[in-house]
C-alpha cells in the first residue's frame, strides 16, 4: 500500500481514525482506563509518574493486554508493534534490525537495566518470553535521560513480582501450527509460583517454547533467514526469579536474576552453489547456529527517607554470547559483558521536583570466527560446515561510561508545568589491536604466517544533552505537551576500526600493513540527535486519543560498505519527521473500536539536498485498527496492521502489505483457553526483515536467498489457570 511523501502527519491522524472502518484490527492500547485511574510511569523521569503529567508521548500496554497478545500467538517484537503506533512492523525473526521507534533507534531496558551493547546486534526483543511481562512503558522520541542509544525512544520492560500472601501458581500450555506438515507445530510451557508476607515476596517462573518449520500461505516451507537469523526449529528456556524485600517502612530492596537461553536447531538449511541459492534442503548441520544465551542480574535498592529525598541505586550485571549461522562459510560468536551503577536522588522544594544522579556503566566486547572446510562446504551446497579455523572477527572493545543528570519539573500553576534538565556523559573507547579480518582469513587458509596489527588504542569524548519541556491541561480530561530533547549514539566501534591495506606477503609470509582506520587517525565522537515534539491526548469516558507531531535531526549518520557490511563513513545528517497517533472508543460498554497510524519521513542529506535515506534501514509508515468484544466470559478481537510502501533516493522499494488476526480468550470453570488465528486471509508477504536484507546484502547471493517471507495462515490454542 502506498502513502505520499507529501501528506503531512495530520492526514495520516485522519486516514487512521477513517481506517477503523475499513480495516478490522487490535491494538489493545488504552483499553477501559478512566481518569480516575490515573497511571504512572518511570520510563519518562526516572521516577514514577502520572502520564498526565509528562510533556511527551507515552504509551502504557498492561498485563491484560500482553497476555490477550500472546495468547493470541504473538512474540514480543509483534506485540509492541500492535500496541504503539510508531514502533515499525515486526520482523517475524530473531533480529530487531530496521525495526525503529519514530524512525531510530530505540533504547530497550529489563525492569529499568539496559539491553544496549557497544556492540548493537539487534536481539533486545529476543529478551524475555512475554509469561513474565507484567507491563511495558513505552516514551516515544529522543530523550537525554537515558544517555546513549535512545535516539528514537525508550521501552522500558516490568517483569512480573509477587504480590505477597499465600503461595500463588501460574500454569501455562499453548501450541501452535498451520497445518502443513508433521513438523509444523510450536509449543510452550510455562510454570510460575509466587508468594511471600509482609517482609519478603518472590516469584520463581519457568518458560519453555520449542518451534518447528516455518510455513508460508502457499504451504511450502519459508526460506530461513541466514543473515540476521529466523526462529524455525528453535528452543527457548527463559528462567526467571524476582525477590522483593521490604527492609523498613522507608527501605525496599528489589533483586532480579534471569536466565534467557534461545537457540536453533535446524535440519533445514539453503542450498547455495557458488552464488546461486538453489532451494532449502534438509541436511543442515553446522558447529554454530544463530542463538543467543543471556544472563542478567539486577538489584535496585531505594529509600524514602534518606536525608529528606528519596534514594534510588540500582547495580547489575548482563552476560551475553550470540552466535551466528554459516555465511560465506563462516559464522561468528559475539560476546557481552555489562557491569552497570545507576544511583538518584528525588527531592520536592514546594512547586518544584528535582531529580539528580550519576549513571556509570563497562561494556567489554570480544568476538570470534569459525571458518569451515570450504571442500566441504562446496560438495554439500554449504548445508554441511565443519570448523577448520577460528580467527578474530572484529577487534575488541572496551566502552567506560559515567554520567550525571539533574531534571527539574516546576509546577507553574495547578494546570501548567516546565520540565528540563541537563545530562553530561563522558565516554571512554579502547580498541585492541587487531589484524584485519580478511588477512587473518588468508592466513589461515596456509596463504601466509603473520601480519602487521592495526593499532589500537584509548580515546575519549563527551556529551552534554539537554531537554525542555511544557504541559498544559486543557480539562481535567486532556493535555497538550510541547518538548524539545536530546539524545545521542555512538557508531559501532568494532564496525569501525580494525580495517587496513596490506602489501602482498613477502618472502617469509608477512603481511605488512600499509595504511588503516585506527584510533590515533580516526578518533570517533557521538552522533547528537535534537529532537521538537508537539502533542495533544484526552482520556473521556469511552474515549481515548492522544497524537503528536515530530522532528529530529542529527548532525551526523552512518554508512556502511554494501559488501563487507563495515562502517565506511560516519558524516552526512540526517533528519526524521512524521506524526503518530491512537483513537479507541467504547461504542457499547461491550465493543471497543479503534485504529493508530505512524506517518513517518527519514532523509539524509548530501550535496546540499536531502534524499530518501536507504530502504534498508527507514522506517515505513504504518497503520492499524481493530474491533473487539469484551465480556465476563469472552473477549475477541479482529485486527490488521498495515505497512505502507518505501522508495528511496537509489530506487530501492519496500513492498507494503496488510495482515489480519483474530485473538481470543474464553473463560472455563476452572482457568481459561486462549486462542489466535495469525495471517487470517493467509496472505502471502514478504516481511519488512526480508525485504530489508535483500537491499543490504544484494552483493553476496541472489534476493532469493533472504526472501523471508510471513507465516501463512497459524492458529494457537492454549490453555491458562490461575490458582
Amino acid at each position: 500500500m502506498k502513502v505520499k511523501k507529501g501528506n503531512y502527519p495530520l492526514t495520516l491522524v485522519a486516514a487512521a481514525v477513517a481506517s477503523a472502518i475499513s480495516f478490522v484490527s487490535v491494538t489493545a492500547q488504552a483499553e477501559g482506563i478512566t481518569p480516575e485511574e490515573e497511571t504512572t510511569v518511570v520510563v519518562a523521569s526516572r521516577t514514577e509518574k502520572a502520564i498526565s503529567e509528562i510533556p511527551g508521548t507515552v504509551w502504557f500496554v498492561d498485563s491484560e493486554q500482553i497476555e490477550q497478545e500472546y495468547r493470541g500467538g504473538k512474540t514480543l517484537g509483534e506485540i509492541l508493534a500492535a500496541t504503539v503506533p510508531s514502533l515499525d512492523v515486526s520482523s517475524g525473526g530473531r533480529t530487531n534490525y530496521g525495526q525503529n521507534l519514530r524512525g531510530r533507534a530505540m533504547l530497550v531496558m529489563i525492569d529499568g537495566v539496559s539491553l544496549q551493547s557497544s556492540r548493537p546486534i539487534s536481539r533486545q526483543l529476543d529478551a524475555i518470553d512475554p509469561f513474565n511481562i507484567e507491563r511495558i512503558e513505552v516514551l516515544s522520541g529522543s530523550t537525554s535521560i537515558y544517555g546513549a542509544g535512545a535516539t528514537g525512544g525508550v521501552i522500558n520492560i516490568i517483569t512480573k513480582k509477587s504480590e505477597g500472601g499465600a503461595l500463588q501458581f501460574e500454569s501455562y500450555v499453548s501450541s501452535s501450527s498451520g497445518f502443513n506438515k508433521g513438523d509444523d507445530l510450536d509449543y510452550k510451557v510455562a510454570q510460575s509460583v509466587s508468594g511471600g508476607n509482609d517482609t519478603v515476596s518472590a516469584r520463581v517462573a519457568a518458560v519453555y517454547t520449542e518451534t518447528q518449520g516455518f510455513y508460508g500461505s502457499d504451504g511450502k516451507m519459508i526460506t530461513p533467514d541466514i543473515s540476521q537469523g529466523s526462529l524455525q526449529y528453535n528452543k527457548t528456556i527463559d528462567l526467571q526469579t524476582t525477590v522483593n524485600v521490604a527492609v523498613s517502612d522507608s527501605k525496599n530492596l528489589k533483586l532480579l536474576a534471569q536466565y534467557y537461553d534461545s537457540q536453533q536447531d535446524s535440519p533445514y538449511g539453503l542450498y547455495i552453489a557458488g552464488r546461486d541459492f538453489v532451494d532449502v534442503r534438509k541436511g543442515f548441520e553446522s558447529d554454530r547456529q544463530h542463538g543467543t544465551e543471556r544472563i542478567m542480574l539486577s538489584s535496585a535498592y531505594s529509600d524514602s527517607e534518606f536525608f529528606g529525598h528519596q534514594l534510588m541505586v540500582e547495580g547489575s550485571y548482563r552476560k551475553e554470547d550470540q552466535t551466528y549461522t554459516p555465511y560465506y562459510q563462516g559464522a561468528s560468536q559475539q560476546t557481552t559483558d555489562v557491569f552497570s551503577l545507576k544511583t538518584a536522588l528525588a527531592k520536592s522544594f514546594g512547586k518544584v521536583d528535582l531529580v539528580y544522579g550519576v549513571d556509570a556503566y563497562l561494556d567489554q566486547f570480544d568476538s570470534n570466527q569459525a571458518l569451515f572446510d570450504p571442500k566441504v562446504a562446496n560438495a554439500s551446497g554449504n548445508l554441511i560446515n565443519e570448523t577448520y579455523a577460528e580467527i578474530g572477527r572484529y577487534p575488541g572493545v572496551t566502552v567506560g561510561s559515567t554520567a550525571a543528570f539533574i531534571q527539574a519539573n516546576v509546577n507553574i500553576t495547578d494546570d501548567w508545568s516546565i520540565e528540563g534538565g541537563y545530562r553530561y556523559q563522558y565516554m571512554r573507547n579502547k580498541i585492541d589491536d587487531f589484524v584485519d579480518y580478511k588477512i587473518q582469513k588468508k592466513i589461515a587458509q596456509g596463504k601466509g604466517s603473520s601480519a602487521d596489527a592495526v593499532p589500537g588504542g584509548k580515546t575519549n569524548y563527551s556529551i552534554g544533552l539537554f531537554n525542555l519541556g511544557s504541559v498544559y491541561k486543557l480539562t481535567s480530561d486532556s493535555q497538550i505537551w510541547v518538548n524539545f530533547s536530546q539524545g545521542f549514539d555512538l557508531a559501532d566501534p568494532a564496525k569501525y576500526y580494525g580495517k587496513g591495506s596490506y602489501s602482498a606477503a613477502d618472502a617469509n609470509g608477512h603481511y605488512g600493513l600499509k595504511n588503516s582506520i585506527n584510533v590515533a587517525n580516526s578518533k570517533m565522537s557521538g552522533i547528537k540527535t535534537n529532537s521538537y515534539e508537539l502533542g495533544y491526548r484526552i482520556q473521556k469516558d469511552a474515549l481515548s486519543f492522544q497524537t503528536a507531531a515530530y522532528l529530529s535531526q542529527s548532525n551526523k549518520s552512518v554508512e556502511y560498505n554494501k559488501k563487507t557490511l563495515l562502517i565506511d563513513s560516519v558524516s552526512d545528517k540526517k533528519r526524521v519527521y512524521g506524526a503518530e497517533a491512537l483513537v479507541s472508543y467504547w461504542v457499547m460498554d461491550n465493543i471497543q473500536v479503534g485504529a493508530s497510524g505512524h506517518y513517518v519521513v527519514s532523509e539524509v542529506k548530501s550535496a546540499e539536498k536531502w534524499d530518501d535515506f536507504s530502504a534498508g534501514q527507514a522506517s515505513t509508515s504504518k497503520a492499524s485498527s481493530w474491533i473487539g468484544w469484551y465480556d465476563s466470559a469472552l473477549s475477541l478481537k479482529v485486527q490488521s496492521q498495515t505497512m505502507f510502501d518505501y522508495k528511496d533516493a537509489e530506487e530501492k522499494e519496500l513492498v507494503g502489505y496488510t495482515v489480519l488476526d483474530l485473538v481470543g480468550r474464553y473463560e472455563l470453570p476452572v482457568g481459561s483457553l486462549g486462542f489466535g488465528i495469525q495471517n487470517l486471509l493467509n496472505k502471502d508477504y514478504t516481511t519488512a526483515w526480508g525485504q530489508r536484507a535483500q537491499i543490504l546484502y544484494a552483493k553476496h547471493y541472489d534476493a532469493a536467498a533472504y526472501d523471508y517471507k510471513g507465516r501463512g495462515r497459524t492458529y494457537t490454542l492454549n490453555y491458562q489457570v490461575k490458582y
